[in-house]
């Protein structure tokens, strides 16, 4: 075999790239004899994909839709038409490419995607051609200074009759407040629950989740479609809290905890027309064989909300006998520590698709991943309002 090696690197190892990069690396091939070939290039592709199927007794309607975002090629060596010999050894092409600004976020769900990868190929005569291929992570910003209802306090309460066998067993009542509503990643929630049991039944299991709801659209194929597009909604949750708690009759509890955001796309996933996603957190409250629950919206983004720092005031004239020493105070410097970038906790997918034969190599199973910051329990400093987003992981 005169292929010893063929694989595609960034210069940012992760591959983790915002809206505007410049996504930069080599495709590097290693040969122990020349070979013959017509060109090695490489192909970048970014699309989007939704599927799922209805079942209607024995039949079954599929529904599909598909956007693009990226198709482009670069020749790195030789031509289109002409055969050349590669010679032996190893040897490095650099690429790169400009992301454009308005491109999805990377995503990997039940029902569909949004991925980004590059191939390379070496085009040979006559043979079978050699495949690599590597996928990477794009993001959009969702910065949560944009949007006036991140910084609201959630409070929601709701109230459950208990059914027993011929009557009323009372009713429980529960209490959900959260300091605000938009998040990122790597950020505490804090949250406060207060339930009260007018029951007279124990109150067995509190469970605090983060649901991550996703909204599919696609088009059917079928001759007796009405061209309309239909949209599907697949969850997935993440638990925050979970405890058996033994809240007796004619009593309550309160619970006052804090929980860490998992590494999520952002929401609405702005640049996509056919997946949409939203996240909505879910107190359920079991009694017996009811129960109780509160559900409310919240937003994750990837630039943090702040809450500028109060700057003390100055008089505007100094008063008789005095000399101003000093100017105003400044507002602190924005001092967040730069995000790492963790994989989907919902995990990732195989990347094969119908143009991967055995002849294309690198990694198949593939996780996006997000930004993340670690600040500990006590969350963002109140410092000044940010004026870009986080740098790329290589700038870290």
């Amino acid at each position: 075999m005169k292929l010893e090696d063929f694989k595609i690197t960034f210069d940012n190892p992760r591959g983790v790239f915002n809206v505007g990069d410049e996504v930069k690396g080599n495709v590097c091939i290693s040969l122990n004899q020349p070979m013959k070939m017509r060109n090695i290039k490489l192909y970048f592709e970014g699309k989007g994909k939704s599927h799922w199927e209805v079942k209607q007794g024995r039949s079954k309607t599929d529904y599909r839709a598909q956007e693009s975002y990226i198709n482009y090629t670069i020749i790195l060596f030789g031509a289109a038409n002409t055969t050349s010999e590669h010679p032996a050894g190893s040897h490095f092409y650099p690429f790169s490419l400009r992301l454009a600004p308005n491109l999805p976020s990377s995503f990997e769900g039940k029902r569909g995607y949004v991925r980004y990868f590059c191939k390379a190929t070496i085009d040979r005569p006559w043979k079978f051609d050699e495949n690599t291929k590597r996928a990477f992570t794009v993001i959009h910003h969702l910065d949560l200074n944009a949007s006036p209802e991140a910084g609201y306090p959630i409070y929601a309460e709701q109230e459950e009759s208990i059914a027993g066998c011929c009557c009323s067993d009372g009713s429980i009542s529960a209490v959900l407040s959260i300091n605000k509503k938009g998040y990122v990643p790597g950020e505490p929630l804090n949250y406060s629950i207060h339930v009260d049991n007018r029951s007279d039944k124990n109150i067995e299991r509190m469970l605090l989740e983060l649901k991550q709801d996703v909204t599919y659209t696609g088009y059917s194929s079928s001759l007796f479609s009405s061209g309309n597009p239909k949209t599907h909604v697949k969850s997935d949750v993440f638990c925050l809290f979970s405890g058996t708690r033994n809240v007796n009759p004619n009593n309550s509890e309160d619970i006052n905890q804090t929980a860490t955001i998992p590494a999520l796309p952002p929401s609405n996933l702005d640049g996509c027309g056919i997946i949409d996603i939203q996240y909505t957190l879910v107190l359920t409250v079991s009694v017996g064989w009811s129960t109780l629950e509160i559900e409310k919206e919240i937003i994750i983004g990837t630039i943090p909300l702040h809450i500028p720092m109060a700057v003390p005031s100055f008089p505007s004239v100094v008063p008789p006998g005095t000399m101003a020493t000093a100017p105003p105070l400044e507002p602190p410097p924005y001092v967040d520590p730069p995000p790492a970038y963790e994989d989907c906790v919902f995990g990732g997918a195989n990347i094969r698709d119908e143009n991967d034969d055995e002849h294309t190599t690198g990694l198949s199973a593939w996780t996006p991943a997000y930004p993340y910051y670690h600040w500990g329990e006590n969350g963002p400093p109140p410092i000044a309002v940010p004026s870009a987003p986080p740098p790329a992981y290589n700038q870290v």
